[in-house]
Order: structure tokens, then sequence, then C-alpha cells
């Protein structure tokens, strides 16, 4: 398992660096999904179903 890490020397930087911008970008991507959400909820309140 050491291997898959890159060995005695560690893990490669660039790989770290590019888990580290995928795991930002999906966390952006999330809670910016959920403040959309979160304001169109606001500006749309939800009206009763009327029949």
């Amino acid at each position: 398992m050491s291997s898959w890490f890159g060995g005695p020397a560690g893990p490669d930087p660039l790989m770290v660096l590019l888990v580290v911008i995928l795991l930002a970008r999906f966390l952006l991507w999330f809670c910016l999904g959920t403040f959309i959400d979160y304001r169109l909820a606001q500006r749309f309140p939800h009206k009763p179903k009327e029949d």
C-alpha cells in the first residue's frame, strides 16, 4: 500500500493539489447550490395547493 502513496518519498505534490482542488470545487458547488435553493425559496414562497 505504501507504493500507492509514492513509497518512502511520500505522495506526489501534484496529485495532492489535484485532490484538494477537486474537493474544493465539490464543496463550493454544493454550498452554492444550497444557497441558490435557499434564495429561490425565499423569493417564491410555497403556496398551498388549491383545488
